[in-house]
């Protein structure tokens, strides 16, 4: 419960203040007995306490430098994606020997079972540049890839049973 009140935007900055109100209380009593003065008079030397801005500015550039160092060299940030789940996900495109189709895809994860998106289908009979499938088939008329269908449902699932399989294996 503490930490559900810690953490709400209006009533950290409540706790926040009443901290610093009690630490100034504090210290104004402190004051008032060490020099031997009235609390109303301890406290009002306190307010009357001069800052200069130089030492404002150096507060703030010393408070951001260490913001960026604890972000960029202490707390390594989190990936989104384990490393297991990283080296599934480099696993993104193959080429059937048979018939010269160059697939690819983007791996995701549905509570730790991948799964395949964006799957597309390239020709790669036509020189360097693999050729994209228009529809299920070569856009090149006369290759022989534009005569045969692939089925989309049935390559996603053949993929996605070997990401599965190849999954349980580095696990």
């Amino acid at each position: 419960m503490v930490k559900k009140i810690w953490t709400d935007p209006v009533w950290s900055k409540v706790i926040s203040v009443g901290i610093i109100g009690l630490l100034t209380l504090g210290y104004t009593k402190f004051v008032s007995v060490t020099e031997k003065v009235t609390y109303r008079e301890a406290f009002n030397k306190i307010l009357e306490i001069k800052i200069e801005v130089i030492y404002v500015v150096l507060a703030l550039v010393a408070y951001w430098v260490l913001k960026f160092a604890y972000r960029k060299l202490i707390k390594k940030e989190k990936a989104y994606y384990s490393s297991k789940q990283q080296k599934l996900r480099s696993l993104n495109k193959t080429t059937d020997p048979n018939t010269g189709i160059l697939f690819k895809w983007s791996v995701f994860f549905d509570y730790e079972t991948p799964f395949i998106s964006d799957l597309t289908a390239f020709c790669t009979k036509h020189g360097d540049t693999p050729i994209r499938f228009l529809g299920d088939s070569c856009s090149i008329q006369g290759c022989e890839n534009s005569i045969q269908r692939i089925d989309r449902l049935a390559v996603k699932n053949l993929i996605e049973s070997d990401l599965i399989d190849r999954w349980e294996k580095i696990k």
